[in-house]
């Protein structure tokens, strides 16, 4: 058996916490990431080397950042949907070994809330048996409420254990949600597909006109071409379509926290129902959600609200509204807002900056470096820069000059002047950075020389 942890989505639906540079999968709202939590659900099912996490190339360094550099990376092309990916995961994992095309594969999004996790192995198990005989088996979840921010599936026939699918529906009405639940007939989509992998490829060749075209690529011609797939759902592709899909009802309890809704449901509530969690002080407030972050954010009076505070954005939002967050993000983005896409923290491979402060001809930085880790060699024709490092040993290089640099020292870089730093110690490396210029933007860089083979 493998399993492939399913990790290119942007997480749109929990902005502001999750943006295209960091989506919701990486983000802690407690001690560990979504996907921790997925990779240790995973360790319960299959050996290190038979699990395999599929994500986009500029998220490569996040996923070793969290679960360590020995983990089995499927590096996608290009950011498309669930269909790609899945299939491009087939095509790198039977590949290296043609036998697996018989194995049953496991596919888990990345972002889920499961507990407890030993009903999930049992499930999975059971799911196992099922595809082992001919199925291409999803996972329902049994509703408790008429949301409509899932996708539901009709049971059909009965088997041996579970139920062929007979319908899909996605997003339903609230009024089709409260007859679905009423029915008994209908099963959230959890996403969580267990098939054999030769099974899979053969019912999308056979049921996707969308996917037909490139079934019968090599890894390497798909990778070549991955761009001009189309960005579609496993759901679309296949699920809808196929007369091999059996729906195994789940026995654990879930959430795929795809809004602040579905994550307000999740939280223990403190008084008048209230989700409090960091720098918060709430009065004379009930229902609602309030995430704190350096300042102190109070509220009073409101009422089923959801309040998440970053430093730069403070989003404030009626409960059972957030599914329109995706959307709205969509449209901030349209306006060229850097804020929809960017936290004030950027990550890199090397580390992260946050930007302090930003006026008319200026930015000021805090740069933290990983040990051993060094930027690119470069240069800026717009800016100037001062470095002062408060924490760490740096090594400098300004033009044909090489230097360290300590705590409390500090250097200039003229513009259009190459040069890198690097930590070369064992502690992290932090420096405060003073741009200056008639620009200072990011795309302001000249990359002559990077680890990381960045333009």
């Amino acid at each position: 058996m493998k399993v492939v942890i399913l990790c290119g989505g942007e997480g749109a639906r929990l902005f502001p916490l999750s943006r295209e540079s960091f989506p919701k999968q990486f983000i802690k709202i407690g001690k560990e990431s979504f996907l921790e939590k997925t990779y240790k659900r995973a360790q319960k099912l299959a050996k290190k080397d038979d699990i395999f996490i599929s994500t986009n190339e500029r998220y490569v360094f996040l996923v070793k950042d969290i679960l360590g550099n020995n983990v089995n990376i499927i590096t996608e092309p290009d950011m498309k949907n669930t269909a790609p990916a899945m299939l491009y995961s087939i095509k790198w994992i039977t590949e290296e070994d043609k036998k697996s095309l018989n194995d049953v594969m496991v596919f888990l999004p990345s972002d889920h809330e499961i507990k407890p996790i030993s009903s999930f192995v049992n499930d999975i198990k059971r799911a196992v048996r099922l595809a082992e005989n001919g199925f291409i088996v999803l996972l329902g979840i049994n509703p408790t409420k008429p949301e409509t921010g899932y996708g539901y599936i009709k049971k059909g026939k009965p088997l041996t254990d579970g139920f062929l699918a007979e319908e899909f529906k996605e997003k339903p009405s609230f009024k089709e949600a409260e007859e679905f639940l009423r029915s008994g007939e209908y099963l959230w989509n959890s996403g969580i597909y267990i098939a054999k992998a030769s099974l899979i490829l053969e019912e999308l060749k056979n049921v996707s006109e969308e996917l037909f075209p490139f079934i019968e690529y090599s890894r390497e011609k798909l990778k070549e071409h991955f761009k001009n797939l189309p960005s579609i759902s496993i759901d679309h592709a296949l699920s809808e379509r196929s007369k091999k899909l059996a729906l195994l009802p789940a026995s654990f309890q879930w959430s795929d926290i795809g809004s602040w809704d579905s994550l307000y449901e999740l939280y223990p509530k403190e008084k008048d129902s209230n989700v409090i969690l960091g720098n918060v002080a709430s009065y004379y407030s009930k229902d609602s959600m309030i995430l704190g972050n350096e300042r102190i954010i109070v509220t009073l009076g409101i009422e089923n609200t959801i309040v998440v505070d970053t430093p730069d954005v403070v989003l404030v939002a009626k409960r059972g509204e957030t599914q329109k967050i995706k959307e709205i993000v969509k449209d901030l983005k349209s306006l060229g807002k850097k804020e929809a896409v960017e936290h004030t923290v950027s990550f890199r491979p090397w580390g992260s900056y946050e930007v302090l402060l930003t006026g008319e001809r200026f930015k000021v930085k805090r740069v933290k470096i990983k040990p051993q880790k060094r930027l690119s060699l470069q240069l800026h024709h717009h800016r100037a820069e001062h470095w002062i490092v408060v924490k760490g040993t740096a090594k400098v290089t300004i033009g044909d000059k090489t230097f360290y640099l300590h705590e409390n020292e500090s250097t200039y870089v003229p513009k259009s002047t190459l040069h890198r730093i690097e930590n070369v110690g064992k502690i992290p490396l932090e420096i405060i950075e003073i741009q200056t210029g008639e620009y200072v933007e990011e795309d302001d860089i000249i990359r002559v020389e990077d680890d990381w083979q960045r333009d």
